[in-house]
């Protein structure tokens, strides 16, 4: 039996940990199938002993398994996704995959996180940890009549800071934040890597906000679907920038309620984007457009309304992304949207592989 061995260096981005991943490949055991591609492979501790229990998962998605008692874990995955393959265990350090392999298991060694004493850093922060708390929830739950039934089940591992200098507020938070979604019926772990808000003076009223970001990676757990739970995630997936990649990658903007318009008047998407589909992944130009007082980078914008009612700006700070065949796009920090599609926050937000 021939078996082939890569050694792959992983690194997310600078916030998470290098990993060391092992791929090994079967080849004489191995099928592929058209309809359906299998990620696999087997989850070892530091002493390569399998792990039971590991979670093994698609950011951003209900996609996954947990490790057998072999370690040995297995899905299926229908359509060519851009994303990233999270294995995780209590007391290992994550390992991140992107673009993970449909073609060869894997055999992955997770490494002990080790606990090192850190000094304690107290910031002399000038607001309230519960008016910063509240903060934090308006800005990542989102509506405050949602927050109701969108829970954060561990808030206490939450940090803030707010720098009086610099107008900046961030949250992080060492541990993973446990969230109940009770109006969308998902339980959700999400590894929170960035939350930063920029103010344009010294305030946290948000009417002042300048800039908002955060990122992380999602596991969604669904709960067990009622009509309830249907109804309100179809609401949410309605004029979601998940709803509007899909409708222009399948050419149907038009026939989803989208109505596009550059300088105020409505055109056609061909006349800003140029796509080509490359098998189930589709390739989008972005093309220049001359725009006044054009902040640097800045490609080209333009504004979607949908249905005649919620506006969105959508700006490209790159001239091309891919989307893939969930609806899922590529260089996500340089497509920035305001408005309507803005407004979701994680209460609202939909695992990649929905549909209705």
């Amino acid at each position: 039996m021939t078996t082939n061995h890569i050694v792959v260096l992983v690194n997310l981005n600078t916030m998470v940990r290098k990993a060391f991943i092992i791929l090994f490949c079967l080849l004489s055991c191995y099928s592929t199938s058209i309809l359906a591609q299998q990620i696999s492979g087997k989850v070892l501790d530091e002493n390569q002993e399998p792990l039971l229990g590991a979670s093994v998962y698609i950011d951003g998605t209900t996609i996954g398994d947990i490790s057998d008692i072999k370690g040995e874990f297995s899905f299926e995955i229908d359509k060519e996704i851009n994303a990233v393959l999270i294995v995780s265990f209590v007391g290992y350090q994550k390992v991140y995959i992107e673009n993970p392999d449909t073609q060869k298991p894997y055999l992955i060694q997770l490494e002990p996180n080790v606990s090192e004493m850190k000094e304690l850093v107290v910031y002399n922060n000038p607001y309230s940890r519960e008016e910063m708390l509240q903060v934090f929830r308006d800005e990542f739950i989102g509506d405050r009549k949602l927050q109701k039934t969108c829970k954060i089940i561990n808030e206490e591992d939450i940090r803030f800071r707010y720098n009086p200098q610099t107008l900046t507020f961030t949250a992080l938070s060492e541990k993973p934040l446990k969230i109940e979604n009770h109006y969308l019926g998902y339980t959700i772990n999400y590894d929170l890597l960035k939350f930063e808000l920029n103010f344009q003076r010294f305030t946290l009223n948000t009417n002042f906000l300048k800039s908002s970001t955060y990122m992380g990676t999602t596991q969604f757990l669904p709960m067990e679907l009622n009509k309830n739970y249907r109804k309100r995630r179809k609401e949410a997936y309605e004029n979601s920038t998940l709803h509007f990649f899909r409708a222009l990658k399948a050419n149907n903007l038009k026939k989803e309620g989208f109505q596009i318009f550059f300088k105020g008047f409505q055109t056609n998407i061909t006349q800003l984007l140029e796509l080509q589909n490359i098998g189930v992944m589709a390739e989008v130009k972005v093309k220049q457009k001359d725009i006044k007082f054009k902040p640097k980078n800045l490609v080209s914008s333009f504004e979607v309304l949908y249905k005649k009612n919620d506006q969105t700006s959508i700006s490209f700070y790159t001239d091309n992304f891919l989307i893939d065949g969930y609806g899922l796009y590529s260089k996500f920090d340089q497509i920035m949207f305001s408005g309507a599609m803005s407004k979701k926050k994680m209460a609202m937000i939909l695992p990649a592989d929905y549909e209705y």
